[in-house]
């Protein structure tokens, strides 16, 4: 019973007396065979994209930017993959008409459902072009505070003060204020200084402009401003603005730490006293009044 069916389904033929089954052999003979090619056309495709990669890698930072280089990166092997893409479909057998066909769908469908998508493209066009931080910079921007680690099509990686990774999409980052603290060669420190009103606050003034000339990381190229701007109950306030040199955040805030802590010391050898809230208490023993 078997063999008779077998012997049937071999014998099967179509219309021109073809042997269908020999036909459908045949057939997933050749779509095994475009299988094969279009796997190896994309394999082939991930190698060069990885050569490219590593080519753009290697590229002087004097000549790229680092968050030019991280964009021209993602923006190519994208390109590159869309290319290796299209032809393994080509050779697999899919029609240019199809094809071009296939791209108008897939380009209105991203149009209409994926505008954000667009939109953190464009976002990271212009962040490319106008450059408002580069990779290694820190920045405020949507309520994150940290460093630029990386900036790709889609969206830009901060690296926060705890080492939490923030991804933030560039259509976000384009439409909202953005601190630089490292865009500028320098930086200014700014401190209020309080005095005691024991103390005569040129005194405390001119120990204030000593210090400015002798710390080290202060720029005394730049003017410096150290003039009483206050008064509170218990101290007069000296503001005191003085520049570094901007080598970053971390470097900024030590030397700001330094700073304040030499002032400490320097007031407490001159005498020059910080005040400070002070509590009197006093006891009374009422049984000897009486």
């Amino acid at each position: 019973m078997d063999n008779t069916i077998l012997t049937i389904i071999k014998n099967i033929e179509d219309k021109n007396g073809n042997l269908i089954l020999k036909i459908f052999i045949s057939d997933v003979g050749i779509l095994f065979v475009k299988i094969i090619i279009f796997i190896t056309i994309m394999y082939i495709g991930r190698y060069i994209v990885r050569l490219v990669d590593k080519y753009i890698d290697k590229a002087p930072l004097s000549k790229i930017d680092t968050g030019a280089k991280q964009f021209t990166k993602s923006f190519i092997k994208l390109g590159l993959y869309g290319i290796f893409f299209l032809f393994a479909m080509l050779i697999f057998g899919f029609k240019e008409q199809s094809i071009i066909t296939m791209i108008s769908a897939i380009s209105l469908g991203i149009g209409i459902s994926l505008k954000e998508f667009l939109s953190n493209f464009a976002g990271g066009v212009v962040i490319l072009f106008s450059k408002p931080f580069t990779i290694g910079d820190f920045i405020e921007m949507n309520d994150t505070i940290g460093e630029v680690c990386e900036i790709g099509v889609f969206s830009t990686h901060i690296n926060t003060l705890d080492s939490k990774k923030i991804i933030i999409p560039n259509n976000v980052v384009i439409s909202k204020n953005i601190i630089n603290y490292d865009a500028n060669k320098y930086r200014r420190i700014q401190l209020t200084v309080p005095i005691a009103y024991e103390v005569d606050p040129k005194i405390a003034i001119a120990e204030l402009q000593d210090i400015t000339k002798t710390f080290e990381g202060i720029e005394n190229d730049r003017t410096p401003f150290i003039n009483v701007m206050s008064y509170e109950g218990s101290s007069i306030n000296i503001e005191y603005l003085v520049w570094t040199k901007n080598k970053g955040y971390y470097d900024y805030y030590n030397t700001r730490g330094d700073l304040m802590q030499y002032i400490v010391e320097r007031f407490s050898e001159k005498k020059i006293e910080i005040p400070y809230n002070k509590l009197d208490v006093h006891f009374y023993n009422y049984d000897n009044k009486k």
